[in-house]
């Protein structure tokens, strides 16, 4: 069975090492091995070593072999089958689950074969200085963030995602993937050796990934900071060989250069559609230079913007991209010429059709934008760029410090004094609310040239009207990452914006599980009718005179009644909101709008065409045998209890007779093992769930307990392969159970769905479009869990309707994929086993869904287990 080899590399610096070990042994280690590398350490780390000789490997060098050449040794003494996790000896390990959650992150796709964490400094620095990072074309100088900036913990960049590399203080490599592309290149003593390994992977198709729910403590450079010297020789040798294996290639893998002319401080949109895309453009392949068009201080950790306003750019660059106000800016100079507009009326300013010449193509977020130009008189095409939220940072878990009076806080963001309009919002809260009520709200004024007469306005209307408390958040600068802590102090984001524009607020309020209640218009109406509150307002001039624009009067009324509503339904109102927040950040993501706006910016023809990745890494593509382990999956009522009967027939091992589940509803025996079965019950019972209804949550303890229980079972089996295991729930789990296997082959045993419907209404009294419902779920999360494993279909139906042919067929898979150990029973002995079904149901009537016909036709085509 399938474990992990724990590779601790140590250099003299004993507290170090024995501060990670101590805190390691303090954390789960399920089905883990400890090795520890002593690179020639001068130390007392050879002597105090001793003292853990009971629960770890030692592996002892006369020198310093370097980093690379230690961890190799490390992983030639694991076991042939584990994982391997390499492991600095200056991390420490306050989170008990990290093994666990990255053993998830690493079984939760086939193509993921290196995972790494977040990592903070030490004990009492809250910055993260490893998110999963770049390295830089040009330079080589390797990042270890993707935005390049160096932030404060505020519970970002929470989920698994992939990443281009991350760094080696921390790294668990599949078996597979070890298998694939080998061990770490020794040319590399120290340093860049991680990069390196992570593009050999991805050249394999092997993903790397960051999981987000791990955090560990890195007190960097712990083994070599007496020595910094000595650390830059490493790097520079170091450097120089990734620069001759790399280098040219990365620089070659560039399409051309993107000139984006912008701002990064106002206004508030278009500055972060700056400061959030620039850099997801540059890691999609595309050279990304960047020039102000505003006097401004741009933030000096953002680096790489920095690198990108530092780039030097060709004097006709392959395209040039303007997101600013068209006040802004010069005549752009690019060989393809494109604009992000923004219109606040229903007409957008006559400036744009004027400009409009200057661009080969304008670029909006919706559909009202497209006519707010065409109204305008803009005559060059206009694309759709819909724009999504960050869901690394906006989410509804973002730590933030919660009205100590737990009063219901309203959230109101300004910009500018009339298109914001927050003193409609101000005067209609004063309104609504009385100082006795449990309400507040708070005003956040940007900084900016309405600045002043936001505030002169808002303290004058609070000045008039006494009521619930207002705060007026003025002259208080953060950095714009740490904006949802804010959102998430409040829990309603309300808006009187009279302005059509897209407002980024407004998303990640509903992002963050926050209520919105705002005008249903401009950019924001489907917003607003899907997710929020919506304010009546009306149809008013602009501040535009004599070009016949007109924008939304928020409705005081309305804005009141709303208000108040917010407030006295707060509870059911919320739950509400916050159940809606994942799905509407997962279907809106704003790595979609970098991906659309990268094709947009090539749909010119002035860029090179983007690169072909390489086919997706399936470990079912190794060149090695199965290991015996087998798994099979199908719903109930499927026909497994059969599969299971035939293949001990053909050889393969159940357990013990006595530990085998029979029933009434199959007295020939389930061939599942009975304390399997209620281990998978016990599972889905732990998040409220069962076989009938399977929720979709999970939790990391539920699934713990489960693994280890089921590692136990498993063991067991283990002195008679090949050997399977079999329960219905099994669809469900299986992926919880890959990090125990080792190389498995699944089983997924195909029934007429319809026939699986009366089944189940014959047994359990099932509706049949629940019925159908049920066997879609399980048959899609069981072919999802098994995916880039060696895996094959058994026809249930043919089974009965020809067991000789079908059984061969099995057998003959079976031995093709490897496994040992199988005989082919005589025609009789299958005949006796496979008989017809004595509990066939009568007739029985039932539609297939589209998707559910769709699903079967996969199945039947065999289409199912290609290459997605």
């Amino acid at each position: 069975m399938r474990g992990a080899a724990l590779i601790v590399l140590a250099w003299n610096q004993w507290p170090t090492t024995r501060r990670c070990l101590d805190s390691l042994f303090e954390s789960e280690l399920d089905h883990a091995q400890v090795i520890v590398v002593d690179n020639g350490s001068e130390d007392e780390t050879v002597e105090a070593l001793a003292a853990y000789a009971s629960r770890v490997r030692i592996v002892r060098h006369a020198q310093n072999l370097g980093f690379v050449r230690g961890m190799n040794a490390g992983i030639a003494a694991a076991r042939a089958d584990d994982d391997v996790v390499l492991l600095n000896n200056d991390l420490v390990f306050r989170q008990r689950d990290w093994l666990n959650r990255l053993r998830d992150a690493a079984y939760s796709h086939a193509e993921n074969g290196i995972v790494g964490c977040r990592m903070r400094g030490g004990e009492d620095d809250p910055r993260l200085y490893h998110l999963g990072g770049f390295i830089d074309a040009h330079t080589l100088l390797g990042q270890q963030t993707e935005s390049g900036i160096q932030e404060t913990e505020v519970g970002q960049f929470t989920r698994t995602r992939r990443v281009q590399g991350i760094a080696f203080a921390l790294a668990y490599i599949r078996r597979d993937c070890l298998t694939r592309i080998g061990v770490l290149d020794e040319i590399f003593h120290s340093y860049y050796e991680d990069t390196d390994y992570c593009l050999r992977a991805a050249d394999a198709g092997i993903a790397c990934v960051m999981a987000g729910n791990v955090t560990l403590q890195h007190a960097q450079h712990g083994s070599t900071r007496d020595d910094g010297g000595f650390r830059e020789r490493l790097r520079t040798q170091s450097r120089t060989a990734f620069a001759k294996r790399w280098q040219a290639r990365l620089l070659d893998q560039q399409r051309g250069t993107v000139h984006w002319q912008g701002v990064t401080r106002q206004p508030h949109a278009f500055a972060q559609l700056t400061r959030s895309l620039v850099w997801r453009l540059d890691a999609r392949d595309l050279h990304m230079t960047y020039s102000a068009l505003a006097p401004e201080l741009t933030d000096a950790q953002d680096i790489r913007l920095q690198m990108a306003a530092q780039r030097h750019m060709p004097a006709v660059p392959e395209v040039s991209f303007f997101c600013a106000p068209p006040e802004m800016g010069i005549r752009p100079q690019g060989r393809f010429r494109v604009a992000f507009c923004m219109a606040e009326c229903d007409r957008a300013p006559p400036i744009w059709a004027t400009r409009s010449h200057e661009f080969d193509l304008l670029l909006v977020a919706d559909e009202f934008q497209k006519s707010a130009l065409s109204a305008a008189g803009v005559e060059i095409p206009i694309g759709i760029l819909p724009l999504g939220v960050d869901q690394d940072y906006a989410h509804p878990d973002v730590p933030s410090v919660r009205n100590p009076d737990r009063r219901f806080v309203f959230l109101a963001f300004a910009e500018d004094l009339r298109r914001d309009a927050p003193d409609r919002v101000v005067a209609a809260f004063r309104r609504a609310f009385c100082a006795q009520d449990d309400v507040e709200l708070i005003l956040h004024v940007a900084p900016g040239d309405d600045q002043a007469r936001i505030r002169e306005r808002v303290e004058s209307l609070l000045a008039e009207h006494q009521g619930a408390v207002v705060r007026v958040l003025a002259d208080t600068g953060f950095p714009a990452y740490q904006r949802m802590q804010l959102m998430c102090a409040a829990d309603c984001y309300v808006s009187a914006r009279r302005g059509a524009g897209w407002d980024p607020l407004a998303a990640e309020a509903v992002a963050c599980g926050r209520m919105l209640l705002a005008p249903a218009w401009g950019s924001q109406q489907a917003l607003v009718q899907g997710f929020g509150l919506a304010v009546a307002h009306r149809m008013v001039p602009s501040n535009e005179p004599g070009h016949g624009q007109r924008w939304a009067e928020a409705d005081a009324d309305s804005l009141i009644a709303q208000m108040r509503a917010a407030s006295e339904g707060r509870q059911i109102l919320l739950a509400n909101a916050r159940h809606k927040a994942a799905r509407f950040a997962q279907e809106n993501p704003l790595d979609a709008s970098a991906d659309a706006l990268a094709r947009w910016l090539a749909s010119g023809a002035t860029l090179k065409p983007a690169r072909t990745l390489p086919a997706p890494h399936r470990p079912q593509d190794l060149n090695l045998a199965v290991s015996g382990q087998m798994v099979i999956l199908g719903m109930h009522r499927s026909g497994t209890s059969s599969v299971g009967g035939l293949l001990k027939l053909l050889g393969a091992w159940p357990g013990e007779d006595e530990r085998l589940l029979r029933g009434a509803d199959n007295p020939r025996g389930h061939f599942e093992l009975a304390d399997l079965h209620m281990a998978c019950v016990r599972r889905l019972q732990a998040v409220g769930a069962d076989w009938r209804n399977p929720l979709a949550e999970s939790s990391a303890a539920a699934t713990d307990a489960f693994r280890r229980e089921a590692a136990l079972i498993l063991q067991t089996l283990e002195s008679r392969r090949p050997w399977f295991i079999k329960e219905p729930r099994l669809c469900l789990l299986a992926r919880e159970l890959l990090p125990l296997l080792t190389r498995p082959v699944f089983l997924h045993v195909i029934r007429d769905p319809v026939a699986v419907a009366a089944s189940l209404a014959k047994r359990d009294g099932m509706p049949a479009d629940e019925a159908l419902a049920l066997w879609e779920h399980y048959t899609r999360e069981a072919f999802a869990a098994s995916d880039g494993w060696p895996r094959l279909t058994i026809d249930y139906d043919a089974l009965r309707s020809n067991p000789i042919a079908v059984t061969r067929k099995l057998h003959c898979e079976l031995a093709a994929l490897g496994i040992a150990g199988l005989h082919l029973p005589s025609d009789a002995a299958i005949g006796e086993w496979i008989r017809p079904d004595a509990n066939t149901p009568g007739p029985f009537t039932a539609s297939l869904s589209a998707s559910q016909h769709a699903l079967l036709e996969a199945i039947r085509s065999g289409s199912i287990l290609e290459r997605a």
